[in-house]
């Protein structure tokens, strides 16, 4: 086995537009080659609608949801953000572009890897071609769920063998509008993995649309930082007008349901004009400690931050006690490299919970294990990487009532 890093998610312990890397994404979707300019399985870097046009890709019968997708994503994320792109046949389907083919490695690899490990989410836009016979179980195309678990593979496979975690987001394509047989994304386990109902264009309207506008999703959280979550009411509404629950208007729907069942999906808020996102679950249990968008992007943040702390101490040799051990020093300058460079990174940008005025307290504790024998198994293990989540205010509770009279006799 060639000398490397291990580093394992610990859950259970929560109970519940500058240019960054945290907002680079990646987007897989149905399209038509334009010449040479757009080849399909080939992966393109692009920042701009510009850039989009200078693919040749327009709003033709042939990319139109493309196009949408990319328009709706430049729209909210700005011109300048850096994306990855990359089109796939009209004939394979979503769940296609998650297995590994013959060589091994499946089609949104070639995307991830074309991006050398930058790609923080990866989304989806399917617009397949006029045979596809659309299939509905349990409130989707069926196509959906074999997706999101191909989805959740690889992207377990890509972090442990690349260090490069992400997770993905899904349309909940072709919803039938049934909320009672929709699958609760809640008993799943799927917590790489997130699926959006609603989109700007109406079941039955012309263009129709079956599937979702994760191009807003993925470009809100593309202009946002990790720990903040994409249905903030104080960051603003979307940029539309109307969005639809399959030929429903959002405002006229049980966006309720929706949520609780754990798909993400639009509101609206009394007294506020336009359309905001409900929140950011993840298809798993409520009690996984990733069960959040903002959860995972912050434990992804900290986990690639850890390995580049790390990996200078790869190989590396250290003077160890007489029993093998690590020796407190050499241990000491670890933990301190890893903490340094997550404080620096996330705490002091506001992206974890810490007590500013307390120097000790960094929002993060990296603690070497000093009992592990080094010298016999050439293994430098950690006993405990934490970070602090910061908190939301999912409800506000609100003990309204007059001014009690006081009596002057």
């Amino acid at each position: 086995m060639l000398p490397g890093i291990a580093i394992t998610f610990k859950n259970g312990n929560l109970g519940q537009l500058v240019e960054s890397p945290d907002g680079v994404f990646g987007l897989l979707a149905s399209a038509v080659a334009v010449g040479a300019t757009f080849v399909l399985g080939k992966a393109y870097q692009i920042r701009s609608m510009e850039d989009v046009a200078n693919l040749g890709i327009t709003a033709s019968i042939d990319n139109y949801m493309l196009h949408k997708t990319l328009s709706e994503f430049y729209g909210e994320a700005g011109e300048g953000t850096e994306l990855w792109l990359m089109g796939l046949a009209k004939t394979t389907k979503v769940s296609d572009w998650f297995t590994p083919d013959v060589s091994g490695s499946a089609p949104a690899e070639t995307l991830l890897n074309a991006a050398n490990g930058k790609i923080r989410m990866l989304f989806t836009s399917f617009s397949p071609s006029a045979e596809y016979v659309l299939t509905v179980e349990t409130g989707l195309d069926k196509d959906v769920f074999l997706a999101a678990t191909k989805a959740q593979l690889l992207a377990d496979n890509y972090t442990k063998n690349k260090y490069a975690p992400f997770y993905t987001l899904l349309e909940g394509y072709g919803f039938d509008g049934d909320k009672v047989t929709l699958k609760d994304l809640t008993e799943l386990d799927l917590n790489r993995v997130q699926i959006l109902i609603g989109d700007t264009l109406s079941r039955t309207g012309s263009p129709a649309g079956n599937g979702a506008a994760v191009g807003l999703l993925a470009g809100r959280k593309a202009r946002i930082q990790v720990q903040v979550n994409p249905g903030k009411v104080i960051d603003g509404a979307l940029s539309f007008s109307q969005v639809f629950i399959k030929d429903t208007l959002v405002e006229q729907y049980d966006i309720t349901a929706l949520h609780d069942k754990g798909y993400v999906t639009f509101r609206t808020h009394t007294g506020k004009s336009g359309y905001f996102f409900t929140d950011d679950p993840l298809a798993c249990s409520i009690e996984d400690d990733y069960h959040y968008g903002t959860h995972r992007r912050v434990i992804d943040k900290a986990y690639r931050l850890a390995y580049e702390a790390l990996l200078d101490f790869l190989l590396d040799d250290s003077t160890v006690n007489e029993d093998g051990t690590v020796s407190v020093i050499y241990a000491k300058t670890i933990e301190n490299r890893v903490e340094g460079l997550i404080y620096a990174q996330m705490s002091a940008n506001n992206e974890l919970s810490f007590n500013a005025n307390d120097p000790k307290d960094r929002g993060v504790i990296c603690k070497l294990d000093l009992t592990y024998n080094v010298t016999s198994t050439s293994t430098l293990k950690l006993a405990k990487l934490q970070v602090r989540a910061k908190g939301y205010n999912r409800f506000i509770d609100v003990p309204l009532g007059f001014v009690p009279v006081t009596s002057n006799s």
